[in-house]
């Protein structure tokens, strides 16, 4: 998570780590029109006309917290072969560990785990959260379904290079030896 303020970010929803209950609790982000505009900016799509985040919110030892999430929805992109916008469904699971100080944790190198995200100042930004996994979900070379690239035929390959000079020359030099 960024250390950016909610007031710079295109989407935000804050709660608080302490106020998480014992059991858990589900929370449900479905952006506006106006949040989705400024997250497709973000994003680098044309539009997002339906997104919907469910996150499972739960509390973990020293104060941290897991947050288990599910996006899906939909984004307009243009297809990089046809040029032509389409609708191009989006989905991502994805499970993220908080601690309150993650660069005092002893993680295991060897088994590539990575560290927790931070708890600042108490809260967790599931806005920002949801931001990063939409574009991580955005395919980044979009292709209109049943559009295909066609390379050049045998009929339009490249011609073949003409000849430099100089190799024409060679040649030249060639003959007048034989003769």
């Amino acid at each position: 998570m960024s250390d950016a303020q909610p007031d710079d970010l295109p989407f935000s929803h804050v709660i608080e780590v302490a106020a998480i209950a014992p059991e858990g609790e589900r929370v449900e982000l479905v952006p506006d029109e106006v949040t989705r505009t400024r997250l497709a900016a973000v994003a680098d799509v044309v539009a997002i006309p339906a997104l919907k985040v469910q996150f499972d919110v739960r509390p973990a030892d020293a104060g941290g917290a897991v947050v288990l999430g599910k996006l899906e929805g939909v984004v307009r992109q243009v297809c990089v072969v046809s040029l032509d916008e389409f609708d191009n469904p989006v989905a991502e699971e994805f499970a993220v560990d908080f601690a309150v100080d993650p660069e005092r944790m002893e993680i295991d190198d060897e088994e590539g785990e990575d560290l927790p995200d931070p708890i600042i100042d108490g809260k967790i930004d599931l806005g920002a959260l949801a931001t990063e996994f939409l574009i991580l979900a955005v395919d980044p070379y979009p292709r209109k379904p049943g559009v295909e690239f066609s390379g050049l035929s045998s009929d339009e390959a490249a011609p073949e290079p003409k000849r430099s000079p100089f190799e024409q020359l060679s040649g030249l030099k060639d003959r007048i030896k034989k003769q």
